[in-house]
């Protein structure tokens, strides 16, 4: 991670430029291999190299170079130059110059200058070498960066115009102008100015470009979509549990109000079954109470009775109801009174049916 900072924090805009090739390899890795040739696009380099006296035309693929052509460098054959530039349809057209001839320099610079090297290599062209930057084809190359000095060792390499420029003006007019101009031997730099770069293929990069573009976002679509719809089935699967855990707990609800209902019927039926019927109960008081005592009411409500009526001795009563088994907690509602015109005395008597647990 400290090493991938500190990359971040000399030039992010290669770093990402390095994690959008990684990026980009990987999900192309996923397509047929003839697509990734296809998309790849050809990396046949086609190099004319300039020797004393002649020119050497070599292809540069995978694998070690191959010599095409060997030609007189005062009386190229330019036919036979342009019908190879034809037939081996090179993705990069180059012409390459000896090392003698170029001058090389190493030198150091702040590390912020990496930004734009080969402006600064040439604003420095003057001190550096002989030659002003208007003099020279250049370019530079980083070879070690020190962020604890904030320094950079830089290789700038150059070539006089004066050598160079028969060479490429030959080229052009004859329809062939380079991609690059290189040193044999160094760093695979380009020497050339952008601005004298031709654009080639510049239809087919765009095809390929939007043809990768298509099959990254497809790839990336693929892989995405089998997470995309395992997120959804388990979102629908988490509705679905909360729904059903819904209807367990309605469920469960309902069972508790079932058993709520079921145990008052049992209550209730047990309590009926525990109070006598009213029939008894008649029966009962009849059997016990004295010849000389008769009801005007008889009231039986839930768990208990109320009787009403006239007695030659009242308080013999609450005694002979608790001495019943369908009786107990017998006792008076109101005072005893004398009725005038019988001579008997009034009571009102309440008793709980059932005995006393």
């Amino acid at each position: 991670m400290s090493s991938l900072s500190q990359v971040l924090k000399i030039n992010p805009r290669v770093s990402w430029s390095a994690f959008w090739r990684w990026w980009r390899e990987g999900l192309l890795a996923w397509l047929p291999a003839g697509v990734r040739r296809w998309l790849a696009g050809s990396a046949r380099r086609l190099v004319l190299t300039v020797e004393n006296g002649a020119w050497v035309l070599t292809r540069e693929e995978s694998g070690p170079a191959k010599e095409l052509e060997r030609m007189d460098r005062s009386a190229p054959d330019w036919k036979v130059l342009a019908g190879r530039f034809r037939t081996e349809k090179p993705h990069e057209w180059v012409v390459r110059f000896p090392a003698g001839q170029a001058l090389t320099r190493v030198l150091t610079l702040p590390l912020a200058a990496e930004k734009n090297l080969r402006r600064v290599t040439g604003f420095e062209m003057d001190r550096l070498t002989p030659f002003s930057a208007a003099q020279v084809y250049y370019d530079a190359a980083v070879l070690e960066r020190h962020p604890e000095s904030r320094r950079l060792r830089v290789e700038l390499t150059a070539l006089p115009r004066s050598a160079v420029e028969p060479v490429l003006a030959d080229l052009r007019q004859q329809g062939l102008p380079p991609d690059a101009l290189e040193v044999a031997g160094g760093h695979r730099l380009n020497l050339l100015p952008p601005e004298q770069r031709p654009r080639r293929g510049l239809w087919g990069q765009r095809l390929r470009a939007a043809v990768i573009i298509v099959s990254l976002l497809l790839v990336a679509a693929a892989v995405a979509l089998p997470i995309w719809q395992q997120r959804a089935l388990a979102i629908e699967t988490l509705a679905k549990v909360d729904q059903t855990q819904k209807a367990a707990q309605q469920a469960l609800n309902l069972r508790d109000q079932l058993d709520k209902t079921l145990d008052a019927s049992r209550m209730l039926a047990r309590k009926k079954q525990s109070i006598p019927a009213r029939v008894e109960l008649l029966r009962e008081l009849t059997a016990i109470l004295p010849d000389d005592t008769w009801l005007d009411r008889l009231q039986v409500k839930g768990d208990s009775v109320q009787i009403i009526g006239q007695s030659s001795k009242a308080s013999a009563l609450i005694g002979i109801v608790e001495s019943s088994k369908l009786f107990s907690g017998a006792a008076f509602t109101s005072p005893v009174t004398t009725d005038p015109r019988t001579g008997k005395e009034r009571f009102m008597l309440s008793a709980r049916i059932g005995q006393e647990p």
